[in-house]
């Protein structure tokens, strides 16, 4: 999970929340609750927060992933409009831009409707999920410290350690292990380099290394908070660094 940055609401619910919300509670007046609407009724009042100018200004702000595992459509179902607060217990909040998550199919059936407002999960536009939680191998963990128990509600609600995400998840970290061998070998050959010639081409050499890598922990990348957490306590990693830029 990384930190997401929410983009304006767009002019299609600025122009109509108020009006689908309304519509929406006063079913919920007339039938009692928001459980006894009527199917066909309710997916009329609700279809419009589905609607192309919301989802693609969502799935912008998330670089079309999963904003809970950081899948891709391909890999999980497609990128849907979650409610983060949940529309069934909270109707008022239904078309509430704040309240919407790009999420996958699979976080979103196993979010379900988790009450988030009384038992409190990680909103990455809200709390910067770097603050939240940490990797062990290819487990996420949470920190120990004030989110503990907010990270580890996340980790149970979303099922971020479920086998469909800690496969690929161990997939990567084979990749980054190679590059991290890679990488100290590479250091070795720096500092074994007899002329300034070869010095500056071997560190040129460990600069497009570590371009390659870095790609891994780009924010469009899926996992990349998986890989950045990798990268963070890689010493070769931090090493092929500081020589790069200079502060040998």
């Amino acid at each position: 999970m990384i930190k997401l940055e929410r983009k304006p609401k767009p002019q299609i619910l600025i122009d109509n929340q108020q009006a689908w919300t309304s519509n929406l509670l006063d079913a919920v007046s007339k039938y009692g609750s928001y459980s006894k609407i009527p199917k066909n009724e309710k997916e009329k009042l609700l279809v419009h927060y589905r609607h192309e100018q919301i989802k693609s200004v969502l799935f912008y702000s998330s670089l079309d992933k999963c904003a809970f595992c950081e899948t891709k459509p391909s890999e999980s179902g497609n990128i849907e409009v979650e409610h983060f607060n949940p529309k069934s217990r909270y109707p008022d909040s239904a078309f509430d831009w704040d309240n919407f998550l790009p999420a996958c199919r699979k976080c979103n059936g196993s979010k379900d409707d988790h009450d988030s407002r009384n038992e409190p999960i990680v909103n990455p536009y809200d709390l910067d999920p770097e603050d939240v939680f940490s990797y062990k191998d290819i487990r996420i963990t949470a920190k120990e410290n004030e989110y503990k128990q907010m990270g580890d509600m996340t980790i149970s609600v979303c099922s971020l350690n479920s086998v469909r995400l800690m496969k690929p998840r161990a997939d990567i970290l084979v990749s980054l292990h190679s590059f991290s061998a890679a990488l100290e070998e590479a250091i070795e050959d720096y500092f074994e380099a007899d002329t300034g010639v070869k010095r500056r081409n071997r560190k040129r050499k460990l600069g497009e290394a570590l371009e390659a890598i870095d790609l891994l922990a780009n924010p469009s990348e899926k996992f990349s908070g998986f890989c950045k957490s990798y990268l963070r306590g890689c010493a070769p990693y931090q090493q092929a660094k500081d020589i790069v830029e200079g502060a040998e």
